[in-house]
């Protein structure tokens, strides 16, 4: 599974938790028979988007990982008027509604192509034909959303015990590509943070 694979984009962002389970799935990755990953290879699709192109919308159903190969993605819903974003993707992220995804059901988010971007698709009903047929892909399977299920319950704490400038400084700490290569709108939106705010906490750290 490619977006499994070791590559220079591994960013410290990750905590040290999060690199422990990156390192379970990449071991468990690298001992798989060749000839599942040639079949897993071949349920492979790749697209391109353009910028401000949506891959998802609400009221849809995830019916795919989308592992980002070029570009970047945020994943957002809007509540009250206002953009919240939940997560951004970089190369070697994989974008996905999750509870959508597993369910499959409609969704409520958006998946936006912030640049233009190349993503590599893995169906869901082929993805999940092999989960059936070869029980290490299962656990593939089951070791990423583990890994998902830890980023967001460290996600959600950070927004439950860290203020404003709190948050923005461990972002500056984990994620600073976001805060580099970003509109500061969408960062705002990232911290759930108005701009007025984000601009006083920038002047104040700078």
């Amino acid at each position: 599974m490619r977006h499994f694979r070791t590559t220079k984009t591994d960013r410290k962002r990750k905590t040290r938790t999060m690199n422990l389970y990156i390192k379970r799935i990449k071991d468990l990755h690298s001992k798989l028979d060749p000839a599942i990953l040639t079949e897993l290879e071949e349920a492979f699709v790749d697209k391109k988007f353009a910028k401000g192109s949506y891959l998802l919308r609400p009221e849809q159903i995830c019916t795919a990982h989308l592992l980002i190969k070029e570009g970047i993605a945020r994943k957002f819903y809007i509540h009250q008027d206002r953009e919240i974003t939940i997560e951004i993707y970089f190369p070697d992220d994989v974008a996905i509604s999750l509870d959508s995804y597993i369910m499959q059901n409609p969704g409520d988010v958006f998946i936006e192509a912030l640049t233009e971007l190349e993503v590599t698709v893995i169906d869901y009903s082929r993805f999940y034909k092999m989960k059936n047929k070869y029980p290490e892909v299962m656990m593939l399977d089951k070791m990423f959303i583990e890994y998902y299920a830890v980023w967001f319950e460290q996600r959600l704490r950070a927004f439950q015990t860290l203020d404003a400038s709190q948050r923005y400084l461990k972002l500056l700490e984990k994620e600073p590509q976001i805060v580099q290569f970003l509109p500061v709108t969408i960062v705002a939106s990232y911290l759930n943070i108005s701009l007025e705010t984000l601009s006083r906490i920038r002047s104040k750290v700078s």
